[in-house]
């Protein structure tokens, strides 16, 4: 199984679950079979650019949120979806949020070691 291949199927079944979509019913909106969905997202198959453009308009998520290259402009997605999670809050909150996401990131960066 290829390790990008299964990257991209996570990243899809996340997307899939924020949507409140399970895999038939994403699948019927692909007009794809839902043993061909499982294995999309499993990384177990090779799909068309087709299904995919068809995949992020059915999850309403760009190309780049799925495919997670390193390029600016998906860093400025993750900046912006980091700041739409904010807008919300008080500022004791946003605060709790900051040191959360400083605390993962600590964690991050050892387990890369």
């Amino acid at each position: 199984m290829d390790g990008n291949l299964r990257e991209l199927g996570q990243r899809i079944k996340q997307a899939r679950r924020k949507q409140g979509l399970d895999q038939a019913g994403l699948a019927e909106k692909l007009n794809i079979s839902v043993s061909h969905m499982s294995d999309i997202e499993n990384g177990r198959t090779n799909f068309s650019i087709e299904i995919f453009m068809r995949l992020t308009e059915a999850l309403q998520v760009s190309a780049d949120v799925l495919l997670r290259t390193d390029v600016p402009e998906v860093a400025a997605v993750y900046a912006s979806e980091v700041r739409e999670l904010m807008e919300d809050c008080t500022p004791d909150e946003q605060d709790a949020m900051v040191q959360t996401l400083r605390n993962m990131k600590a964690v991050f960066l050892k387990n890369r070691k």
